[in-house]
């Protein structure tokens, strides 16, 4: 009885001592759990912070930067800079535009991986830092406007004196040539709707900020010389060929400037290229020696673009291409629909370096085509160091028919050419190779009958021409501003909806789950 009894005292110690065992363990967990979230919590924190990720939802990735503007991101022109470009944004907050545009920004300057900084001005709210922009770049704010400076580290100024105005003004014109300011307004594409009023339809806001961003770190463009007597660029409709051309190029940092090769004795030495669209009428003697000295030149470029409604090309060009394993053919293109000939012709890009990323890509070239002959790996030009590659090949339901009704050509038909001259694989000559891309259709430049690819096309042939194939790519989508017109009825079912309907339904499911919880 007395161990009984000394068992049944024993056992309300023992009880106590293991709650307070089991107290004192409980909290230590609790404290090791609230010191693991918060190392968790810090830990999803920082690693958002240094790895940021955005994904576009959207069915139509608008929100995506396009691969020319990542390309020019991440190419050497900013790696290996030691000044970042500096962007400054003077843009009202609440414009209609800021949202989309700071986000556009913050990806440019994301992207860049430190090569760009990024800063935000409201000329209303920051009067003081929008006074300063203005006296630092000589300049005033009428509207929103993104300033570009991608000016190089000024160098040390000299000891004499005369030497230093000198410098001083070889710096303000070297910085003001790196400088570009893009206008909220030029962003914007506009329209006219039915009422014939000027409404928003569109935005080529990175179109315009890539081309300023490439050209402020350039600074002085490259000249191309259009032969302008021998050319056909002129057209009464709104924005022609010669309209397109000058702004595509422009957008490359290159400008288009027209010249008379029948008044010249050679090219100028500072030639990025020379263009020759739609010729009908041929280079004599004289000006074909003018055309020679400068392909013979290293780094030589140019761009031929043939007109196929000629029944036979200059003979003198003629003659030249097929020296260079291009020839063109006198044939039309077309396929059969039922009882119709078509003569707009369904192609695709093949996979080789000039056209960047649009290898396998469709389009569709209208207005009628010629066909080339390349003659790929013929011994003779491999003797003399010339590789023809086709760059466009038509469908292979498509038919070519010489205009003199002689038989139909077998295929494959080409309605685009390079030519490089030179040894490309080389790595102490590779950067020497002249360069030549010919095609077969001319009405790609025309308004109407212009396509998205044709102009991923000209800028990547026209990049491959000069040597930037780091900055191919595809270019960026068009984005439409879509205006929904709903009747008086629609707009007031709209606005009960949101109003009333909506808010009660979710009032009425919380009041039923109050009711719930009390029951």
């Amino acid at each position: 009885m007395a161990k009984d009894q000394q068992a049944n005292d024993e056992e309300p110690v023992r009880s106590a001592a293991r709650e307070s065992v089991n107290r004192v363990s409980t909290g230590t967990l609790v404290a090791i759990q609230l010191l693991c979230g918060w190392i968790l919590f810090v830990s999803i924190n920082y690693l958002a912070a240094t790895n940021h990720k955005a994904w576009d939802l959207s069915q139509n990735k608008h929100f995506t930067l396009s691969t020319q503007t990542a390309s020019l991101l991440k190419s050497s022109l900013l790696k290996d800079r030691e000044k970042p470009v500096q962007i400054i944004a003077v843009v009202r907050r609440s414009s209609a535009h800021y949202v989309r545009l700071h986000a556009m920004l913050e990806e440019y300057q994301r992207l860049a991986g430190g090569k760009l900084t990024l800063e935000f001005v409201d000329p209303i709210r920051d009067t003081d830092a929008t006074l300063g922009i203005a006296a630092t770049y000589d300049t005033s704010f009428v509207e929103d406007v993104v300033i570009i400076n991608a000016a190089p580290p000024v160098s040390p100024l000299p000891e004499d004196a005369e030497d230093r105005e000198d410098h001083a003004r070889r710096m303000e014109t070297l910085t003001k040539s790196h400088i570009r300011y893009v206008a909220v307004q030029d962003m914007l594409v506009f329209g006219a709707d039915t009422r014939l009023e000027r409404r928003l339809i569109g935005y080529q806001d990175e179109d315009q900020l890539s081309s300023a961003i490439r050209r402020a770190i350039e600074g002085t463009p490259r000249k191309f010389y259009l032969l302008a007597d021998k050319s056909q660029v002129a057209g009464q409709e709104e924005d022609a060929p010669w309209d397109f051309l000058s702004r595509t190029f422009k957008n490359l940092n290159i400008e288009l400037v027209p010249v008379r090769v029948s008044g010249m004795e050679k090219i100028p030495e500072d030639a990025a290229g020379v263009a020759l669209v739609a010729p009908r009428y041929d280079l004599d003697q004289r000006e074909l020696a003018v055309f020679r000295e400068y392909w013979n030149r290293p780094r030589a470029a140019v761009y031929i673009v043939l007109d196929p409604t000629l029944k036979q090309q200059p003979p003198q060009l003629r003659a030249f291409l097929r020296e260079h394993g291009v020839t063109p053919r006198a044939t039309r293109l077309f396929t059969m629909q039922g009882n119709k000939q078509v003569y707009d012709v369904a192609a695709t890009f093949t996979n080789v370096s000039a056209v960047g990323d649009l290898g396998n890509a469709s389009t569709l070239f209208e207005g009628g085509c010629s066909t080339l002959e390349i003659r790929e790996n013929a011994a003779d030009l491999d003797l003399r160091r010339i590789e023809p590659y086709p760059l466009v090949k038509a469908l292979d339901r498509y038919i070519a028919q010489p205009l003199d009704g002689s038989a139909p050509l077998p295929g494959p038909h080409y309605l685009g050419a390079s030519i490089s001259r030179g040894n490309e694989r080389s790595d102490t000559v590779g950067d020497e190779t002249a360069r030549m891309i010919v095609v077969t259709n001319a009405d790609f430049l025309r308004p109407r009958k212009r396509h998205k690819e044709h102009i991923d096309f000209l800028r990547n042939t026209t990049n491959w021409l000069i040597g930037r194939e780091e900055l191919m790519g595809i270019g960026p989508m068009p984005v439409k501003h879509y205006k929904l017109l709903l009747p008086a009825s629609k707009v007031s079912f709209a606005n009960m909806l949101n109003v009333i309907f909506i808010p009660g339904a979710l009032m009425l499911v919380g009041i039923s789950v109050w009711n719930i919880r009390r029951a």
